[in-house]
């Protein structure tokens, strides 16, 4: 069971309690809500390199700014080489498509893993914009917590050791010694320093386009084409954060606002959107419909996004359709008819990413998630810079004709959906989670446990979970037999699972208090 925390002052709940620390020191010194995000996001790329990383792919964060009064987004998701093409992955032969959204194998899982997988690393360059931007202390105040805790290491915590060797024990001999000098891994309970990357945070920190443009531009694309791959130092070079709009949707009386076009802030907000027609007035918890109907939006919008999502011409305005009155009215009525129609297979269940969710005393809030994609990314280690590239490759869809295929310099869908919660123009929470496809539709949920049930962020986590892609849905152990009936009376094929999402947090903000809670346990949701 999950326990909610109080803060008067200020917030910070992560899926790591070493970065909440981070992230609440910051606060506690007079950084900002960025600043305390963009510390916690660093200390995570130290601290949990499985799943995000300096050399990760990237990541998003929606920002409420409490003396504008408006939401931002950073988009810091990776790109595609200028060599990419959408043919470039070979199909592994006998695949047959069964939907849409079921990516094509590629031979030698060569999108996957090695370096024709290495896309362009986008996190330094998100964190910065948003440091130097938005941020009261700046990034190289705020780079110094993962400075510090590379070069003075810190404590194997249970089950790291485990997932090193996932690292270790499946890379080339190279990479596994740019990350483990010397080839030793380090056991839990051992103190683990990592002196390259502490390097290479030092030398950021005054400096931290030099990642795109100095040496470790160099090193990087030198390494990945000695190997075959096609990054190159201009793809380095050319690399750049965006500053977006939100995507958002009133729903049932609060603005639900998410990062924008190929993340998953449409299919969350297109399901809502549904959810809305089919029931204008506030759920109560687990009346019953509720489970059939959130069912039936979330298999409908994840068809959407398999359609349309993808980093094309009009994608934007594609994306509002989604999710406007007219299209969400279209597909309640069909809901309502009970002819869903669901794909015959399974969702693709991955848990890595990270995320966290903050918040200071002037009300300015945060929600970021970041990643390496799959655990530890292509497992394409950098020596001397003690990195690991994620995979942001393996997002794109391998088929030429597909939105979302490869191409030069082309954004891949992704799944990451961070979500900030403002009413009445007064900021009202952030909620988030890791866990690869399953957020869209775990998030979806937490809000509607946020706003319609009225949950505490504890009670929302504790809450059970449902996840489809459009196809067979999974279902958590906990949910009641009531709600199984419900779902499977719409033509739904049920799988049942131990867990669904990773380690999700979310924090509400009231007039005197903000109440937050992690499923990573109270030690992750700090309040002050």
């Amino acid at each position: 069971m999950n326990i909610d925390t109080i803060g008067l002052h200020g917030m910070v709940t992560s899926c790591n309690p070493i970065a909440s620390r981070v992230g609440m020191e910051i606060l506690r010194q007079g950084g900002n809500a960025v600043d305390a995000a963009v510390a916690s996001a660093l200390a995570l790329c130290v601290a949990q390199p499985s799943s995000n990383g300096i050399g990760g792919y990237g990541g998003t964060m929606v920002i409420y700014l409490a003396d504008e009064k408006r939401v931002t987004v950073i988009d810091y998701n990776c790109r595609a080489p200028k060599a990419a093409t959408p043919d470039m992955y070979q199909l592994a032969p006998g695949w047959e498509a069964k939907n849409p959204g079921q990516m094509p194998a590629v031979v030698d899982h060569a999108n996957f893993y090695g370096p024709m997988a290495c896309s362009v690393p986008g996190t330094v360059g998100g964190l910065s914009l948003a440091a130097n931007q938005f941020g009261r202390l700046g990034w190289a105040r705020d780079i110094e917590p993962a400075i510090a805790l590379a070069s003075e290491g810190f404590e194997v915590y249970p089950g790291l050791n485990a997932n090193f060797h996932g690292f270790a024990d499946n890379t080339d001999p190279i990479s596994r010694e740019a990350v483990f000098p010397g080839d030793y891994v380090p056991e839990d309970g051992e103190l683990w320093r990592q002196p390259d990357l502490a390097a290479l945070l030092e030398a950021l920190r005054d400096d931290p386009q030099a990642f795109y443009t100095g040496e470790p531009a160099r090193m990087i694309a030198d390494r990945v084409q000695s190997m075959g791959g096609i990054l190159t130092r201009q793809d380095m070079a050319d690399c750049q954060a965006s500053l977006l709009d939100p995507v958002a949707l009133e729903y049932k009386g609060t603005m639900v606002c998410a990062s924008s076009a190929v993340s998953a802030g449409p299919t969350i907000l297109e399901a809502l959107a549904i959810l809305q027609k089919l029931h204008p007035e506030p759920w109560l918890p687990d009346e019953p419909g509720f489970w059939r109907d959130l069912a039936g939006a979330l298999t409908l919008a994840w068809k959407d996004r398999f359609a349309y999502i993808g980093d094309v011409p009009g994608i934007d305005e594609k994306m509002k359709e989604l999710f406007s009155q007219e299209h969400a009215e279209r597909l309640a009525e069909t809901v309502r008819s009970g002819k869903v129609e669901p794909y015959p297979t399974p969702p693709e269940l991955h848990m890595e990413t990270v995320h966290l969710n903050t918040c200071d005393s002037d009300r300015n809030m945060v929600s970021l998630t970041q990643t390496h994609g799959a655990g530890w990314g292509t497992r394409f280690g950098i020596p001397g810079l003690g990195i690991v590239i994620g995979h942001g490759m393996s997002r794109f869809d391998p088929r030429p004709d597909h939105p979302n295929c490869p191409g030069p310099y082309k954004k891949c869908m992704h799944n990451m959906g961070p979500v900030i919660l403002v009413k009445d123009g007064k900021p009202a929470g952030a909620i988030g989670l890791p866990g690869g496809r399953t957020i869209p539709s775990v998030v979806t949920h937490f809000v509607v446990g946020l706003i319609d049930f009225g949950c505490t962020p504890a009670e929302m986590l504790d809450r059970p979970r449902i996840h489809t892609e459009g196809g067979i849905m999974t279902v958590r152990k906990d949910l009641p037999t009531s709600a199984r009936k419900e779902i499977e009376g719409m033509g739904l094929r049920i799988q049942t699972m131990n867990a669904i999402g990773g380690s999700a947090s979310g924090f509400i903000v009231g007039e005197e208090r903000i109440i937050g809670a992690a499923q990573a346990g109270a030690e992750a949701a700090l309040g002050h």
